[in-house]
């Protein structure tokens, strides 16, 4: 089985995100604030665009885990306020982060202002609530430099735990949803293209019209859709490629268990559709 427990990097940040905004030290928003800086370029091949919408307990460890990535490409962080009513701008604002603020609330509105602001040829798609390792960039970005006819990588979503502990149910569980990927990649790529960990070429973004506005939900999704006319999706599935999670969408019911059982059931539903492509 893969394995999905959290890298080192992140398990040191995890319990940042226990604490309010006033308890985190000086010297840590001393260092993610320098990191930050040092990793953002004026001429960027590669645009980090995450999106956020009072994200004030998790976005301080996001942007912490966005600058120890190690790369040697030129990049570049826009970071897109969704009309947050919490303290998420006062974090943007002591980190001196580029950001952009769209009022208009949803998923699709919020990924669009940023791409609308990139200058770097590849958007690289976060969200404010993930984390993210020092690999992330070269893993997601590297084959599309390599491969001209890739328009598109789709990397995964693990999870932490706030215990950094990482029980071997949740390794079941997360190789159950790496093999209903692999399943469906063949004929339907585009439904594993997550707006958390995605590598996109911005001249395709452009080629598609964008975003689909006032959608809601599966607004990745559907720009990957029409973007796979033009190129290929690429699934990756190396450790370096990982986007960190917690379980809060996952364990919404009731525990994780329930949502396993919740997923066996859908997708078991869903098999024989992934064996076709999907018309419109």
């Amino acid at each position: 089985m893969a394995n999905y427990s959290p890298v080192k990097s992140i398990r040191r940040i995890v319990p940042l995100l226990n604490k309010s905004i006033d308890d985190i030290s000086e010297e840590w928003w001393n260092a993610v604030s320098g990191r930050l800086e040092q990793l953002q370029s004026l001429n960027p091949q590669i645009s980090i665009v995450l999106i956020c919408r009072n994200e004030e307990r998790y976005l301080f460890g996001c942007l912490a885990s966005i600058s120890e990535i190690v790369t040697d490409k030129k990049v570049e962080l826009i970071v897109v306020n969704n009309g947050s009513t919490d303290r998420t701008q006062e974090i943007l604002d002591r980190l001196e982060v580029n950001w952009v603020f769209e009022e208009n609330p949803g998923w699709a509105e919020a990924r669009q202002a940023g791409v609308n602001k990139a200058k770097g040829e590849i958007i690289l798609s976060a969200d404010g609530d993930n984390l993210y390792p020092p690999t992330w960039v070269d893993a997601m970005v590297d084959p599309l430099l390599k491969d001209p006819k890739a328009v598109i990588t789709c990397g995964q979503y693990c999870f932490y735990t706030y215990d950094d502990k990482y029980p071997p149910f949740m390794s079941v569980y997360q190789n159950f949803r790496l093999i209903n990927s692999l399943m469906r990649h063949a004929k339907r790529p585009h439904l594993n293209c997550l707006g958390g960990n995605m590598a996109l070429r911005k001249s395709v973004i452009d080629a598609v019209g964008g975003y689909e506005m006032g959608i809601g939900r599966g607004e990745d999704g559907g720009l990957a859709f029409r973007m796979q006319k033009h190129g290929k999706i690429l699934f990756m599935r190396s450790k370096a490629s990982y986007s960190y999670s917690s379980l809060r969408n996952i364990v919404t019911d009731g525990s994780l268990w329930d949502a396993f059982m919740f997923r066996i059931k859908t997708h078991s539903g869903r098999l024989f559709s992934y064996l076709k492509s999907q018309k419109s």
